[in-house]
This record gives structure tokens, sequence and C-alpha cells, in this order.
């Protein structure tokens, strides 16, 4: 990239040129050498090619090299993607970001205590896996007025309760419809002061209690997307919302990181979305035929919208692959529902055992 840039900048104009130089650009015969090659594109493809060099690059190559490449280059929109070892995570990188901060619109980063969120007023997306405390307090719609997208990943369980005021306090975010986060956990003493967010339509959390489930449907009434991992198994519906019921909810994904000792508990949290028209399960050990036919009866009586269905079971390595393809035939004849279900073999012993079947299944819509 350096060689490229010196290429590229060397035959720029310039304004510290020799006066002999210069009065030879400014006789009629040559005034055509003013400009260089690169100068005579548009200010639309030049603009396009800034923002394909990387910052730092940028900044050193055509900041302050002549008044019409400055003005271009507070047009141009970039990024910055850094990890926790790149080389760049230095002050002079921080002074550069600062400089551009009014024009980067994302930033992905895993951790960079020294960043200061509230420079970057335009921002539109963020990742950040490791937040300090001092980010989580800028990220709310006072700093960040334009974040569309917020991705989260470990924050210290005393610190979100800042995330969550800030997204379901007072001053909510106006454009924020996509979020991400490793876990959420509500303190049910504060749940109370939380109020509804009506912007978020996509939700996708890695670690979630089935209590914290449902005070996400409470809270995002208008979420249309949600993809979760619920990490235990306490299906009972809480008494005040026995009749409760998501209405906009249309593409669910759900995975338990322990088997479910019974279906009818899964039942029970179906019933709250019951306008899902894409649902994807993942569940464990799931052999039975009669729980397959428990799961059937969930679906077609709980989920009436439901177009599409994809399930996905675990298995130990203790089943052959003849034993497997056997049983799940016998269960393709005895339960139609199941017909377009899928084997896909274990990646670590290949044909020797089964680790995953999925069940794909497209469904009438019922009018």
């Amino acid at each position: 990239m350096p060689n490229f840039l010196s290429k590229l900048t060397s035959c720029i104009h310039r304004n510290d040129i020799p006066k002999n130089v210069k009065s030879l650009m400014y006789s009629k015969s040559r005034q055509f050498f003013k400009l260089s090659r690169f100068e005579l594109m548009c200010d639309e493809i030049l603009i396009e090619i800034f923002e394909y060099i990387p910052l730092i690059d940028l900044f050193n190559g055509f900041v302050n090299l002549n008044f019409r490449l400055n003005i271009l280059l507070r047009d141009v929109r970039l990024g910055i993607c850094l990890d926790q070892n790149n080389e760049n995570c230095t002050k002079y990188f921080l002074n550069i970001l600062y400089y551009f901060c009014k024009q980067i619109i994302y930033i992905h980063i895993d951790h960079y205590p020294l960043l200061n969120l509230k420079k970057f007023s335009n921002l539109r997306s963020l990742i950040i896996y490791l937040p300090t405390k001092i980010q989580l307090l800028s990220i709310n719609n006072r700093f960040l007025s334009n974040l569309s997208r917020l991705w989260i990943g470990i924050i210290n369980k005393n610190d979100q309760i800042i995330l969550w005021k800030n997204l379901f306090g007072n001053k909510q975010f106006k454009k924020l419809y996509f979020c991400n986060f490793f876990q959420i956990n509500f303190n049910e003493q504060n749940f109370n002061s939380y109020q509804i967010c009506l912007n978020i339509k996509k939700l996708f959390i890695t670690n979630i209690s089935t209590k914290d489930f449902l005070f996400i449907l409470l809270l995002l009434p208008n979420l249309y997307q949600l993809e979760i991992c619920i990490s235990d198994v306490l299906l009972k519906s809480e008494e005040n919302l026995t009749n409760f019921s998501h209405q906009n909810l249309r593409i669910l994904k759900i995975e338990f990181l322990e088997k479910i000792p019974k279906l009818n508990h899964l039942n029970n949290l179906i019933s709250f979305v019951p306008y899902i028209q894409q649902c994807t399960l993942i569940l464990i050990h799931l052999i039975k035929i009669k729980d397959y036919a428990i799961l059937q009866n969930i679906l077609i009586n709980k989920l009436l919208q439901l177009k599409q269905f994809i399930c996905s079971i675990d298995y130990y390595c203790q089943f052959q692959s003849n034993q497997m393809i056997k049983k799940f035939h016998r269960l393709k004849i005895k339960l139609p529902f199941f017909q377009t279900m899928k084997i896909i073999p274990c990646t670590i012993h290949q044909d020797k055992c089964l680790r995953k079947t999925w069940m794909s299944k497209t469904l009438i819509p019922i009018y």
C-alpha cells in the first residue's frame, strides 16, 4: 500500500512547488500540467477510491495536499475494524480516528479502552466485544443519535443496567433497529422502570433465561425477528402472562443449552408467539417417535401461520448411520409431517455416526 500511495500522489499538485516550476505551470501552453491525471478524475470517483484506502494511509497520503482533496476527504464515509492484537491501536492512530470522527459510520473492535465513542456522532453501526463502563455510558441517544445497528459482547453483570437504561429508558434510540447481545439478564426490581421500545425490529441473544425472554417480548412489541439461546428449561408460564401473545414476531430461532425434560414445556413457550411464520429449533436427543408426534402437535396447534420449520437434533456418536437411517425412515412413514427430513453426518467421524438431523418442513398457510 505505501508504494501504491507514493505512485498515486507523486504527481499531485501541491501548494509548496518551487517558483521556477510554478511559473512554467502558469504559462498558457503548459496550463494542463497544473493538475495530475489523478486529480482530473471527477469527485465521485475520487471519493469512492478514498473509501477503499486504509484509514492511516488515507491520512498520511492525502490530508492537506491541496484544498480540493481536503474538501473531498470530508465527504468520504469511513469505518474501522480492529482486533485486540492490532498494531494500529496506538495514540497516533487514535488521533487519526478523531480527525475523521464525523465521517466514520461503523466501528468494529474487540477491546479498545482508549476510544472515546462520544466523538463519533454519525456512527451507524457499532460492534464492540469487550466494552468498558465509560464506553457503555457513551452508548446512548445523546451522543450516538444515528446508531442503527448495535452489537455488544461480554459485559459485567453490574454494568448491564447501564445499557438497558439507554435502550429502554426515557431517551431511547430513534433509529436503532438491530441488536446483538451476548447475554441479557434483567433485574426484576428495576424492570418496572423500563419503557417499551418501538424501534428495535431484529434481536439476537447468545445467552438468555426463559424469564428474560418473556420480558423481551413485553418490551419490544414491534420485534420482527428473534434468535436466542435459552440457558434454562423452566418453561412454566407466568400467572400474569397467560393471555399474552406477541403480535408482530414472524421469525424465531431458539436453541436450548439443556435437554428439555418434556416437550409439553415447549408448548408454553410457543404460546407467546402464535404468529410465527419461520421457526427454527435446536434441540438435544429427540429420539422417540412419541416426541416427534408431540412436536408436530405443538407446531400445528400453536403456530397457525407457520410456513417454514427447521429443527436440528443433536445426538451422541454411538448411533451408527445405518441404524439412524432406518429409524427415521420409519418416522417418515408414521408422521408425514416430517417428509422433508434430512440427515447430516457428523463432521468429526465422517460416515461412522450422525450428530445432527435437520427437519425442514414447508407448510401450506391455513386460512
